[in-house]
């Protein structure tokens, strides 16, 4: 094999490492809007959505890893295309769809609509099969048998340090959030909803509600707006029963004398009484679900 092909190789080899770790890494950090894309499809649940988020940014990671070894080269290039191939049958299921939102695959280093994602994918499959074929023309070193345990050990090693990594630098929010009552002035709310209150006229003192007091420029009120969209969506809940309300929607100082400068801050009403309170994390998927239908 000529020197050039062995460069070739060589570049591409680092190249692909490259792509599917910064990818990786990408994600990790934009893990909220990333685990919340996934849930939006309705496919899964909210605590399912948190684990396969995380699964998926591990696999891509253990596959950067992989690649930049350079070990099993021809099985870690055929997992790289399946991954590649499942991806891009997702991202065609969502141009199916009519899905035109970022699907978060480099997390928020790019704005990725499905479209430009597949192509993305297009280009990587192509690198791929590219340095597939260069690799195979090198030289193949058959290793011992002790050889081929140690890189089994190293491979299972860095299968498992990936998803700890993962899983620590990124607990599940159903792993870390439970139940738990939020400070606000419970009194105010329930005569603010009541028959004299500021919110008389919302019909919240009847039935259940579910009440979310979110600001603008808020990036965790963007995604609880986006989180209890898909849950309604998911479970065909009645959306006239879900109330958002801004400062700017309430009495001057209203907002933070009930919420005291917490938001987002959620509250389900029975019959006008506060029952369960929730923030962006640990927002329960199927309490919400039963409480609403």
């Amino acid at each position: 094999m000529s020197s050039a092909s062995r460069c070739a190789a060589l570049g591409l080899r680092v190249l692909l490492a490259a792509l599917f770790l910064v990818s990786a890494v990408a994600k990790l950090l934009a893990i909220d809007d990333f685990e919340l894309y996934i849930f939006s499809y309705g496919f899964l649940s909210l605590n399912v959505s948190y684990l396969a988020a995380r699964l998926c940014i591990a696999a891509e990671c253990w596959l950067g890893l992989m690649i930049a070894l350079g070990g099993w080269r021809r099985w870690i290039n055929l997992a790289a295309l399946f991954v590649l191939l499942f991806f891009s049958l997702f991202l065609c299921y969502a141009l199916l769809v009519g899905r035109t939102d970022s699907c978060h695959c480099m997390g928020r280093l790019a704005d990725m609509p499905p479209a430009l994602s597949l192509l993305k994918n297009a280009v990587l499959i192509l690198l791929v099969l590219v340095y597939a074929r260069l690799s195979a023309r090198l030289p193949a070193r058959r290793p011992s048998a002790q050889g081929g345990r140690r890189r089994a050990v190293l491979a299972a090693a860095l299968a498992v340090a990936t998803l700890v990594g993962v899983f620590s630098v990124s607990v599940p929010d159903n792993w870390m959030f439970g139940p738990e009552e939020s400070r606000y002035d419970r009194a105010l709310l329930e005569h603010s909803i009541g028959p004299e209150g500021a919110l008389a006229a919302e019909g919240l003192a009847e039935g259940h509600h579910m009440v979310a007091f979110v600001t603008r420029g808020c990036p965790y009120c963007r995604m609880t707006r986006e989180k209890i969209t898909s849950i309604v969506k998911r479970h065909h809940l009645d959306p006239s029963l879900v109330h958002y309300y801004e400062p700017s929607d309430l009495p001057a100082g209203l907002f933070l004398q009930i919420t005291y400068g917490q938001r987002p801050f959620v509250v389900l009403l029975d019959d006008g009484h506060a029952t369960t309170t929730y923030h962006y994390r640990n927002i329960n998927e199927r309490q919400v679900s039963r409480f609403l239908q």
